[in-house]
Parts: C-alpha cells; sequence; structure tokens
C-alpha cells in the first residue's frame, strides 16, 4: 500500500495475496496477435478508388486499476475490513510482460521536499497484473540517493540483455546548460545500481523513452531549448521554447543525437502551428512494423505570466524509423479526455493496448489508434506478401446502422501477383457487414487462403460506412 507520502507497507503481500489467483486470471485473457500489415496513412492505400478518411482515435477510458482479490470475506466484518480502496498511486513508466502471462508495471512517485521548493524525493516502485485492469504484488524497489532531484522520470527494457534502465532528472551545477539525466539499471527489477558517477546528458527535463526492437537500439524524444521571441512569457523566459530532437543509444549510457532531416536536428513547429506552440513531451512506442508516438504539445499563457502555463492537447506521430516523424492527425486530442499525457509504451492484454495512469486504466482496442475508412462506395489495395498457412485475421469495423441507413459492408477480394483476381476468391464471395471485430476471420466459401500458403498475392478492400485497420494471421 503507498500512502499519501509514499511509503510502502509490503506486508499486503504476503497476507491477502499469492500468485496462484494471478496465473489463473492470467490465463483467461488471450495473447496478442501482431499484425503484419497496419493502414493509418494514404501510402498504405494503394490503387485508391473514391474518397478514403484517414482518422485516428483518441484514447477513451477503459477502466479503474483495482486491487486483485484473491478470497472472498469471512464475513461482513471482513468484508468491511478487506482493502477495496486500494489503488496505484505511482506513475505508470514501463510494463514488462511475464513468461506466465500479465506483466510487471514500474512506475515512481515523487513528494516535494518541505522547506526546499520543486525539490523532490522519489520512490521506484512496481506491481503485478494479470489482465491491465488488476493488480497485485505492490512494492517499493527503489529509492532515490541524496540529491536535489525533480520529478521527471522514463524506464526502458533492453530486451537483447533483459536489463531494466530507470532514468530521473536531477538539477544541474550547470543550469545554463539544462537539467541532469541520471541512470540506474537493474537485472532483475530488484536491485539497482547507478549507471554512471556523473550525469549522462544535460537538457531540458520532460523525455519519452523505448527500446526499439528493430533496430537494437534505445530511442527517445528529447525536449530541448530553442532561441525564440514567444508572444507570453512563462518559466522558460519569453526567448526560448520548447522542441524536440531524437537521440539514441545502443547501451543506456552513450546517446547521440540524430538529425531527421535537413540540417537541424531538432523538430520544431511549423507553419501549420501557431506561434506559441511548444513540444513538450514525446513518448513513442512500436506499432506493427511502425511507430507511433503521443506528443505532448504546450504554450504559455498570459494568465499566468512568467510561470509555467497550461497544455494544450496531445498528437499521435507517426514514423517509418522511428527518426523522422510525421503529424497526419493534428486536429485530434489524442488524449481524449485522460488527466494527463501517457509516459509508457501500451500493455498489449488480450484484443485491448492499454496505457496506466495513476488509479485509471486508458485505451483503445488492438492497433486502432487510426484506420482508413470510407464514408460512400470506395476501395484500395493492399502491399503484395506471401500468403501464411493460417487464417488472415482482418481488424475493421462495419457498423449496423439501422433502417434505411444499414449501408456499412466491406468486400474483400485475393489477387495474384499479377493484380488478377484469383478464381475463387472474388469480393462477393467474402463479404462483412454488421461486425466491430480486431480479428475477423477472412474467409471466401469454405476457402481461407491457406490453401495457397507460400503464393505471393495481395488483398482488394471494397469499403463503404467502415474502417479497416490492420491484417494479421491467426496464432
Amino acid at each position: 500500500m503507498i500512502s499519501e507520502n509514499g511509503s510502502i507497507r509490503l506486508c499486503l503481500l504476503s497476507v491477502l495475496y499469492c500468485i496462484f489467483p494471478f496465473l489463473a486470471l492470467a490465463a483467461q485473457v488471450e495473447p496478442p496477435v501482431k499484425p503484419m500489415l497496419t493502414f493509418l496513412e494514404p501510402g498504405d492505400a494503394l490503387e485508391p478508388m473514391g474518397m478514403l478518411t484517414f482518422e485516428a482515435n483518441s484514447l477513451a477510458l477503459r477502466g479503474q486499476i483495482s486491487l486483485l482479490q484473491t478470497r472472498p470475506a469471512a464475513s461482513a466484518s471482513d468484508q468491511k475490513e478487506a482493502p477495496q480502496h486500494l489503488t496505484i498511486s505511482f506513475r505508470p513508466l514501463l510494463a514488462v510482460p511475464q513468461p506466465e502471462g500479465g506483466f510487471v508495471v514500474f512506475g515512481h512517485e515523487s513528494n516535494e521536499l518541505p522547506g526546499e521548493p520543486r525539490i523532490f524525493s522519489w520512490t521506484l516502485c512496481c506491481a503485478r497484473t494479470p489482465d491491465g485492469y488488476h493488480f497485485t504484488g505492490l512494492s517499493e524497489v527503489y529509492r532515490n540517493p541524496s540529491g536535489p532531484w525533480l520529478i521527471e522520470a522514463a524506464m526502458a527494457r533492453q530486451s537483447t540483455t533483459g536489463r531494466l534502465f530507470f532514468y530521473h532528472w536531477s538539477r544541474s551545477v550547470q543550469p545554463e546548460l539544462g537539467h541532469a539525466l541520471w541512470g540506474f539499471a537493474s537485472d532483475d527489477g530488484e536491485k539497482w545500481a547507478p549507471l554512471t558517477n556523473l550525469p549522462i546528458y544535460l537538457d531540458h527535463d520532460a523525455f519519452g523513452i523505448m527500446w526499439d526492437e528493430r533496430f537494437k537500439r534505445f530511442l527517445t524524444g528529447q525536449v530541448t531549448g530553442q532561441p525564440w521571441r514567444k508572444p507570453y512569457s512563462d518559466n522558460m523566459g519569453a526567448s526560448r521554447r520548447r522542441v524536440l530532437h531524437m537521440r539514441i543509444s545502443h547501451d543506456g549510457i552513450a546517446w547521440q543525437t540524430v538529425n531527421p532531416a535537413g540540417g537541424s536536428d531538432l523538430i520544431a513547429p511549423d507553419s501549420e502551428d501557431s506561434p506559441d506552440v511548444e513540444f513538450y513531451r514525446m513518448q513513442p512506442f512500436a506499432y506493427g512494423e511502425r511507430y507511433v508516438a503521443m506528443v505532448d504539445l504546450y504554450a504559455a499563457s498570459p494568465l499566468t505570466p512568467d510561470k509555467h502555463g497550461p497544455h494544450l492537447t496531445c498528437e499521435w506521430w507517426i514514423s517509418s524509423d522511428g527518426i523522422q516523424w510525421r503529424r497526419p492527425w493534428r486536429n485530434l486530442a489524442s488524449q481524449g479526455d485522460a488527466p494527463y499525457p501517457i509516459k509508457m509504451p501500451p500493455m498489449w492484454i488480450g484484443r485491448e493496448m492499454l496505457f496506466w495512469l495513476p488509479g485509471q486504466v486508458w485505451g483503445v482496442p488492438e492497433y486502432r489508434i487510426a484506420g482508413i475508412g470510407a464514408r460512400a462506395n470506395t476501395g484500395f489495395s493492399t502491399a503484395g506478401f506471401s500468403l501464411p498457412g493460417k487464417t488472415l485475421l482482418l481488424n475493421a469495423s462495419v457498423p449496423v446502422g439501422s433502417g434505411l441507413f444499414h449501408q456499412a459492408y466491406i468486400q474483400v477480394e485475393l489477387r495474384d501477383g499479377n493484380n488478377n483476381v484469383i478464381p475463387g476468391y472474388e469480393r462477393d464471395k467474402c463479404q462483412i457487414q454488421s461486425t466491430d471485430d480486431t480479428r475477423i476471420p477472412l474467409r471466401w466459401g469454405n476457402r481461407t487462403g491457406q490453401e495457397l500458403a507460400g503464393k505471393q498475392v495481395s488483398l482488394r478492400f471494397h469499403l463503404r460506412a467502415a474502417r479497416i485497420y490492420a491484417l494479421a494471421v491467426e496464432r
């Protein structure tokens, strides 16, 4: 249990909760299915016909994080005393998948020190979750060394070694160069040690981090300062604004700034942004064959002169390499009604992608951050791929409608390497209506395409009043 002052009571673990209910519940959760194709941008729709739409979805509140009850109360008195109010109060940073199912979620909790404004103590905590909604095994694993600590932190796991890396910011002895980033590492999540005796680098104290499995590197969207005449002054003054640059590291210690495009390594607001917009924080994560990030936008306010202003909104950004980023959905508030931006990659659990904020579960259905849709009759083709020996699964929404407006459909045809329809796999044989599912089996009569395993093919979608998100393969 974490009290308001951040202390931990570890007796909760052995008295009420054990591993067996966790395993039983985890076994009921479907394993995730990674898609081989995602449909997000115009480049994903080959040979388009008609007017396609490319829309994204905001995070939605999925539920509350609650303590996993492992045994019924023996009496009304026990029921009254049961700690059902317990939830996660730390700020989640990383979810590590477990072999038996579920995740161990790490996060940190900060408390301002009495008489020392803007200096904090912190603890690194963890808890287990079998399904993304319940937790058990809440514990403290590390407490801050002495120092002028701030509140920003991030975390990643290096899959090649299994090591966990935790980063936290403090004030620096060279404030003109920025705050100081410190790193800590652990092989088991329980024993932690500093990475270095000196700060890893100096910069602004807002960032997000991920382990990039594709290129075997750490990747961070680091906020930095850029000379700029701001319309309103805030806690940084009126002559600097927050922008981003991408940094990579292979060991978590030595970091290199990489150039996303052109002659500058800065990712800055452009002519489509208001002149007071700043980029405050980025949290990237892997998404199918690409990368997606939630980026926090900010602007100083005349209502809080010379002080930290309110945040504006968040956007979903997309990248093919993790370095160069595109902003296709500027008009969508990606955080939805969430009170804070995400600071962790998603938990892929069952048919959902979930993010924790303190006490709350936010998310969208699996691989539904964005999709290709249509209002009227349209069509597009996919890139070519080799047919697997398993059933293809379509992630799509085909609304039911009612009365005169029962109009939504998706039809799918299978084409060969010469772009000709394969006999027996015509569009009228694979028609989907009144279905909203992330794993719709594609069938052409009694055929699934498994009989053509190894053949180079593509799909041609015909759709109306529907949205298509991804294509996966049955496990």
